[in-house]
């Protein structure tokens, strides 16, 4: 009897032992339950902090690009040239007399869009830097071109960071948009220095700009071979360009 009963006692001892082995271990699994289930939440919470600030981010970048943009010179004509463009204002091409005479030489070579709603200065001047509006000296832009006084616009490209006048092209290189097209135009080459510029391919005239003032000339640019290579070049013909904008 004694050793029977020495045997229940073992294996309850043994019982109890294995019974709170499973109570420890049980305790220690809902202890790790809830340390992961506060990682979890954590988590969620770095997630939603995450995506919102992704979601910040991507509309501030949305607001900087709509914000953004590039401005460009159309020459020729007096409106905006293409989709996502506004124009900022609408004006006369200008620029330095063509000739005053042998002995006189000089002036600004740079060209100026004039807006037609100038706030003009009151004061005058004596100094001899003069500014004459454009005129095509030529029909090889288009027939009838001859005489007219020349248009523009300062127009701004939505969304770009810059625009570019390419010469010797058509069409603008992969990842521009196109704003215009046209053909380089410059003063002569014995007449006063003028820059390059790309006068639209259909340009409309000042109105009334017909009378021949003989004043700042405008004439087609021809390329020249020698040190530039033809091909892939070719002699005496109009130089193609396009402003593009990215």
């Amino acid at each position: 009897m004694d050793t029977l009963l020495q045997d229940l006692h073992v294996k309850y001892s043994q019982q109890q032992g294995v019974i709170t082995s499973l109570r420890n271990e049980l305790e220690d699994g809902k202890l790790k339950q809830g340390k992961l289930q506060l990682q979890y939440s954590q988590q969620e919470v770095e997630i939603t902090s995450l995506r919102k600030g992704l979601a910040d981010e991507k509309l501030k970048h949305k607001q900087s690009l709509i914000s953004q943009g590039s401005t460009y010179i159309r020459w020729g004509r007096n409106k905006s040239s293409a989709k996502d463009t506004d124009m900022i204002y609408k004006g006369y091409a200008a620029g330095e007399k063509y000739t005053y005479s042998s002995s006189y030489k000089g002036g600004a070579s740079t060209m100026l869009c004039l807006p037609d709603n100038p706030e003009v200065s009151n004061k005058t001047a004596s100094a001899s830097s003069h500014i004459y509006g454009t005129e095509f000296d030529t029909n090889d832009i288009i027939a009838g071109s001859f005489n007219e006084d020349v248009s523009c616009a300062l127009c701004r490209s939505r969304n770009t960071s810059s625009s570019v006048m390419f010469p010797g092209r058509t069409t603008c290189y992969p990842g521009w948009k196109e704003e215009y097209n046209g053909v380089l135009a410059a003063s002569a080459y014995t007449h006063n220095p003028s820059p390059y510029i790309c006068v639209d391919a259909h340009p409309a005239y000042v109105y009334g700009g017909q009378r021949d003032n003989e004043e700042h000339l405008l004439y087609i640019s021809v390329l020249k071979c020698g040190f530039i290579q033809c091909p892939t070049y070719t002699d005496n013909v109009q130089v193609n360009c396009i402003v593009c904008s990215k």
